[in-house]
């Protein structure tokens, strides 16, 4: 674990060094110094993504959102959702996050969008859940945006779950760890609209509530579910 937070501090202050892009430079200042402990010292940002598709090489972020979380509460008044201009159309996703051409053709460009999440994201945790894919387009973005793919400290409230079932011997059978059922199994509120921001706060709400049957006594300590990225 400590040498893991090694190479990230160093991975952070190398980036920072050299960024030319103000926001994703001020996030790896930031972030070099993030020291991640129990879960109510830890700051921490959960985060969701709309996509076009589930392969980052081709397919597009079509929007953003996120909200914050201090002293293991979530900060309503942190919200936000962006919507990002594709230059194709959302075809088939549409299914899913319900967003059309003429919704997208209205939003930012993704840019823009980077520059606020990463302002926001600065000295911060990630929170995801099922942490690949979202990573794997911001990097492929960040790529683009600002010609390096930034490092990430992440919790993946799908992989908690799952080290936790392995751990109980519990089989895990499909769709048993998508994020609607794992709120059912929490007993959290199910939420009907599907959209980026509502998908983070409902990780984020997640999350606190794993936190919750953890540890009752004390606050949770982050670092084993810590990955860098």
């Amino acid at each position: 674990g400590v040498l893991r937070r090694w190479r990230y501090r160093n991975r952070c202050r190398a980036g920072a060094a050299n960024c030319g892009v103000p926001a994703l430079k001020r996030y790896l200042e930031e972030s070099g110094e993030l020291k991640p402990g129990h879960i109510a010292e830890t700051p921490l940002i959960a985060v969701d993504l709309e996509l076009t598709g589930l392969d980052a090489e081709k397919d597009q972020i079509i929007s953003v959102g996120w909200t914050q979380l201090d002293g293991a509460r979530i900060q309503v008044g942190s919200n936000r959702h962006i919507l990002v201009n594709a230059d194709r159309s959302v075809g088939a996703s549409a299914a899913i996050h319900e967003l059309t051409d003429t919704e997208i053709s209205e939003g930012t460009d993704l840019g823009s969008a980077l520059a606020a999440l990463f302002e926001h994201a600065a000295g911060r945790v990630w929170v995801f859940h099922h942490a690949p894919l979202d990573v794997a387009f911001l990097q492929k973005a960040c790529r683009n945006w600002a010609g390096k793919a930034p490092p990430f400290v992440i919790l993946d409230t799908m992989q908690i779950e799952l080290g936790l079932r392995k751990r109980r011997d519990q089989m895990v059978q499909q769709g048993d760890l998508q994020l609607g059922r794992l709120r059912s199994a929490y007993h959290l509120p199910r939420y009907t609209a599907h959209n980026a921001l509502i998908d983070a706060f409902a990780t984020a709400e997640l999350l606190l509530a794993m936190a919750a049957r953890l540890d009752q006594k004390r606050p949770l300590d982050l670092g084993p579910h810590l990955r860098f990225v």
